[in-house]
């Protein structure tokens, strides 16, 4: 078996903001992680920290873009066991978006779909929650049971197979806390 990490995460920004109170939920952002200490993690999101209105397929770090900006940003990580092979599929696509990552693009409008329970389903096209949903299940691994271009962040609370290994500023996380030290605010 192996591990993996997925991780939500509240920033304050002015979209996280929106995103939190139009699904009334503590954490608008998910990101998943190969690495107990999140270096990196994947997601879809801003390509330039201070610029919302650019996004795309990006490789976040705790200590370096927005997370360096926003040092007040508080996170849940979630560890996931799964079997080698589906850990060498999960890299392998990874692999093959960080080498195309031009062909894939923020998906906008799902921002709005998404909510209001609409179908959107675009090629290529993804938001941060829709996209570690897809990178899952095309790596054999099926943990929400849902459409995947139907999930949100909140989706990826509280589920059986998702371990909550640590919650609370993302500054402190040093990838060794265990659920017993979770931190509490």
């Amino acid at each position: 078996m192996r591990k993996i990490y997925i991780v939500t995460t509240y920033t304050g920004t002015i979209m996280s903001y929106i995103i939190k109170n139009v699904r009334n939920t503590d954490y608008s952002h998910v990101s998943i992680s190969m690495n107990q200490d999140l270096s990196p993690m994947y997601s879809f999101g801003r390509l330039n920290p201070t610029n919302p209105i650019f996004a795309g397929f990006v490789e976040e770090k705790i200590d370096q873009g927005l997370y360096a900006i926003k040092k007040d940003t508080v996170c849940r990580v979630y560890s996931l066991d799964i079997t080698l092979n589906q850990y060498n599929r999960l890299s392998k696509n990874l692999n093959e978006m960080l080498n195309t990552r031009d062909a894939y693009n923020y998906d906008v409008r799902s921002l709005i779909m998404i909510p209001i329970k609409r179908n959107r389903q675009r090629p290529n096209k993804y938001v941060c929650s829709t996209f570690v949903a897809s990178i899952l299940e095309n790596s054999g691994i099926s943990i929400i049971d849902k459409p995947t271009h139907n999930v949100c962040p909140d989706d990826y609370h509280d589920l059986e197979n998702l371990m909550l290994e640590y919650e609370g500023p993302i500054s402190m996380y040093n990838g060794k806390i265990l659920k017993s030290e979770v931190a509490s605010f």
